[in-house]
């Protein structure tokens, strides 16, 4: 499996961020709200951490556990929308956080992140530099970030065998002969940073009218689709129910089986497709930074990351001469891994925007009518 981005990216966040703007300066704190059932963030030591699930191995965590004596609680995230919740209401039981790129803007906006003492992650030199350097929309200079996880891009996915036209822009998608065929993620940044980029503008445009153009458009797209989907296309695309699909999911499908490599394809989209990455980051209430700080060092260890490569198949961020050794044989010849680099060039991204967030979803509510 692969990253998991947040399923939907909707109205509740301009809430929590208006929450945001209340607290914030104000030194408020509900308590004890608890990132796992096992052990307390009062604990000298025991890190609570939320990621991923399908993400990290377990046994990179148990490493950590017996060298340093420091217990890892692991909680999984759902959504990204809970952890800012818990942010907000001044929750310090988390102290360590997978924090995907969209969200980097709200939370560093909002004073929810400490700064990371890069000095203290002497293994971050193996991070190959493309990667190293890599901020989000919000903390271009990396100050509250390490990044986690390589780029993963939100494109069209098709199948090769079943798939009745050429696939170049998201436009295409909106051709009769794709009726019945098509399954969109169910993530409003996602639809609608991708509809306006095919019509020209910019993903993070706050016009209404180019926003309600974008509209039309997945509009007509709709007419052609069987499915939102939520986490994953994956079940669609590969039992055959969809010939393409609006996704994140092209990694997923390689690391599934390499009957996929052929199988299926990717579409460099006219104008680009939207690049995410995760980071970690540490919340600024948490009462563990340093050994928070130790934990990502640890896991910039080459033979510790691999742990998770070879588990779930993701594309390393570590040096390729660093850590190939650790690996299967043969990784790097997975498509997703080799293949898809070149899309970064093309690609766009954007933070969450309450502004923009509050148009979209009025026509959000419009696209999923009926469902």
């Amino acid at each position: 499996m692969f990253h998991k981005k947040s399923s939907k990216i909707a109205g509740a966040v301009a809430i929590v961020l208006a929450a945001a703007q209340i607290f914030t300066g104000c030194g408020f704190n509900s308590g004890s709200d608890t990132a796992s059932s096992e052990g307390s963030s009062d604990s000298a030591d025991s890190l609570n951490i939320m990621v991923w699930d399908g993400t990290w191995s377990e046994d990179m965590f148990t490493d950590f556990e017996d060298e340093t004596g420091i217990k890892v609680n692991v909680s999984f995230i759902s959504n990204t929308d809970e952890i800012l919740t818990k942010l907000v209401n001044g929750s310090s039981d988390i102290d360590l956080i997978d924090l995907e790129s969209a969200y980097v803007l709200p939370f560093v906006k909002n004073d929810l992140l400490a700064e990371i003492d890069h000095s203290k992650i002497p293994n971050e030199k193996n991070i190959d530099e493309k990667y190293r350097t890599m901020g989000a929309d919000g903390d271009e200079d990396m100050k509250h970030l390490v990044i986690d996880m390589a780029p993963n891009y939100t494109t069209v996915v098709y199948n090769k065998e079943t798939c009745p036209i050429e696939i170049k822009s998201l436009k295409d998608l909106a051709d009769p002969a794709l009726k019945g065929q098509v399954a969109l993620v169910d993530s409003t940044i996602s639809l609608y940073g991708a509809a306006l980029v095919s019509l020209g503008y910019d993903a993070g445009s706050t016009n209404e009218d180019e926003i309600k153009e974008a509209q039309d458009l997945l509009m007509k797209i709709k007419e052609n689709t069987k499915a939102f989907v939520g986490e994953s296309a994956v079940p669609q695309l590969e039992n055959g129910e969809v010939s393409c699909a609006l996704c994140w999911d092209y990694p997923t499908l390689c690391n599934d089986s390499k009957d996929n490599w052929d199988k299926f394809g990717f579409v460099n989209l006219e104008g680009g497709c939207e690049y995410f990455a995760q980071y970690w980051a540490i919340p600024k209430n948490s009462k563990k930074v340093e050994e928070a700080e130790e934990l990502i060092n640890f896991i910039c260890k080459p033979e510790e990351i691999a742990k998770s490569y070879t588990e779930w198949g993701l594309t390393p961020i570590i040096s390729r001469d660093l850590i190939e050794q650790y690996l299967p044989d043969g990784y790097y010849d997975n498509p997703s891994i080799s293949g898809m680099d070149y899309l970064y060039d093309d690609s766009w991204k954007i933070g969450v925007d309450d502004a923009q967030i509050d148009i979209m979803d009025k026509y959000y509510t419009e696209l999923k009518g009926g469902e």
